[in-house]
C-alpha cells in the first residue's frame, strides 16, 4: 500500500484532476494506493471537493484542519495519519508531476528508505529560479546537517522513516530538515518542476523567506557562531584603530578621527548589535515555541 499525502490550501480546481492523474498512474503499476488530502484552512470549496471525491472513491481520505496552520504543518498532519508501506508527499498544484510517482516507487523497491525528487529543471521565471537557487545554497551552507540542494517536498518515505518522523518530540515541521535529520538510505529521482496548472500560487516571496529562515534557525547554530566571529573581528579592528589613533596623537599632536567617523562607527556598531539581537531572539523564540508544547496542527474533521 502506498499513501500519498497532499496538503491543500484553496485548491478546489485541482482536487479531482490530480486524483484522476494519480489514479491513471497506479492503473499501470501493481501497488494499491490511498490519497490523503489535508485541507489547511481553505476558504474556497476545497473541502467540499474532497468530500465529494471521497463519496465515490474508497481510496480517498480527507483531513480538515481547524484553521490555516501552514504548509509544513499540513504535511505533518497527513503523515501522522499514514500507516502504509510507503508514503509519498506531493503538492496539489501539479508542479509535482504525478508521472514521477512510478519512478519514486521503483527507486524505493531498489532498497532505498527515502527517495527524493531532485529538480533538474523548473518551468518558472528566471527571478524565481534565482530565488530558489539562492535559498538552497544558503540552506546547505548554514545547516548543521546535510540537506540536499534542489530538493523540495516531493518525496517517498518508507514506513520506518515515517514512524521515526512521527516519533520526534520537537515542534519542527520543516520537512526538508526533518527528512535529512532522520538519516536512512537516500535515493534520488530527477524531475522537472512544472508550472501550476490551476489557481494562484500560495508560496509568496515572503513565505519563501520565512521558510528559509525556519530551515536555518531550526537546523543550524552557525548564525550564533557568525555573531561571535563578527564580534571578534569588530573588537580587533577597534583595537587597531585605537592604537593607530594613539600613535598619531603622540607623534603629530592631533587626532585623525573626527566626529563624522565616530558617528559612522556608532551607526555601524548599532546595526551589528541589532542584527545580533534579532538572531538571538529568533533562537529564543524557537525555545519558547518548544516549551509551550502546543500542537503543530489541530484536526477538525476526518473522512
Amino acid at each position: 500500500m502506498i499513501n500519498i499525502v497532499i496538503p491543500c490550501l484553496n485548491e478546489n480546481e485541482n482536487i479531482e484532476p490530480l486524483f484522476l492523474e494519480i489514479d491513471n498512474v497506479f492503473n499501470k503499476i501493481t501497488h494499491e494506493f490511498q490519497i490523503i488530502y489535508v485541507d489547511d484552512g481553505s476558504t474556497d470549496s476545497t473541502w467540499n471537493e474532497i468530500v465529494r471525491l471521497r463519496e465515490n472513491n474508497n481510496n480517498v481520505k480527507g483531513i480538515k484542519l481547524s484553521r490555516n496552520f501552514g504548509h509544513q504543518a499540513a504535511i505533518s498532519a497527513g503523515i501522522s495519519e499514514s500507516d502504509a508501506d510507503a508514503t509519498i508527499i506531493m503538492d496539489c498544484d501539479f508542479q509535482d508531476d504525478p508521472k514521477y510517482i512510478d519512478d519514486l516507487i521503483r527507486k524505493w523497491e531498489e532498497g532505498f528508505d527515502v527517495v527524493l525528487a531532485k529538480r533538474i529543471g523548473r518551468e518558472e521565471g528566471l527571478f524565481r529560479r534565482i530565488i530558489f537557487g539562492t535559498f538552497f545554497k544558503l540552506q546547505k551552507y548554514f545547516s548543521d546537517i546535510d540537506i540536499p540542494e534542489n530538493v523540495g517536498h516531493f518525496s517517498l518515505l518508507n514506513r520506518e522513516s515515517i514512524k521515526n518522523i512521527n516519533n520526534l518530540e520537537e515542534n519542527s515541521t520543516y520537512m526538508n530538515g526533518v527528512r535529512a535529520y532522520i538519516g536512512f538510505k537516500v535515493g534520488y529521482v530527477d524531475v522537472v518542476k512544472k508550472k501550476r496548472k490551476f489557481g494562484d500560487t500560495k508560496m509568496s516571496y515572503r513565505s519563501l523567506v520565512r521558510l528559509g529562515l525556519q530551515g536555518i534557525f531550526e537546523f543550524s547554530s552557525k548564525p550564533l557562531t557568525l555573531i561571535a566571529l563578527v564580534g571578534i573581528l569588530v573588537s580587533f579592528g577597534s583595537i587597531l584603530v585605537s592604537i593607530y589613533s594613539l600613535i598619531h596623537k603622540v607623534r603629530f599632536g592631533t587626532t585623525i578621527l573626527g566626529w563624522d567617523f565616530g558617528l559612522s562607527s556608532i551607526y555601524f556598531l548599532s546595526g551589528i548589535q541589532l542584527l545580533s539581537l534579532s538572531i538571538i531572539g529568533k533562537y529564543v523564540g524557537n525555545i519558547f515555541s518548544e516549551v509551550k508544547k502546543r500542537p503543530n496542527f489541530i484536526i477538525d474533521k476526518k473522512i
